[in-house]
């Protein structure tokens, strides 16, 4: 079943799948889902069920023929309570933030998480 989290200010996450994977005295939770983001936005780790953010890998899921580029930086790695920073950006090298993507400013893309 798909979980669906909006924050006020912020993308529209859907969650698909939460896996919490035990190695020695270690655990990692990976999240799987898709998100409805613009650049300059923030993904916070309790918006993906988290308590940290250690890696989010992300996908494009546009459907269209044009390429997005997108890429993010994780601040603090690992710190509870920590947040992604994401930055898209066309073919063209034009940076999509709200209101100026394909139809309301914002695009899909696949993510998978990592964490604690």
């Amino acid at each position: 079943m798909v979980e669906i989290i909006k924050a006020d200010r912020g993308p529209l996450i859907h969650i698909h799948y939460i896996e919490r994977v035990v190695h020695g005295n270690g655990i990692v939770i990976k999240v799987y889902g898709k998100m409805k983001i613009a650049a300059k936005e923030y993904v916070y780790a309790h918006e993906l069920k988290l308590n940290t953010i250690e890696v989010l890998l992300l996908t494009p899921e546009t459907g269209v023929h044009t390429g997005y580029l997108a890429q993010k930086w994780v601040y603090n790695p690992g710190e509870y309570g920590n947040y992604a920073s994401v930055d898209i950006f066309n073919t063209d090298g034009t940076e999509i933030t709200a209101g100026a993507g394909p139809v309301d400013g914002s695009i899909w893309l696949d993510f998978e998480a990592l964490g604690e």
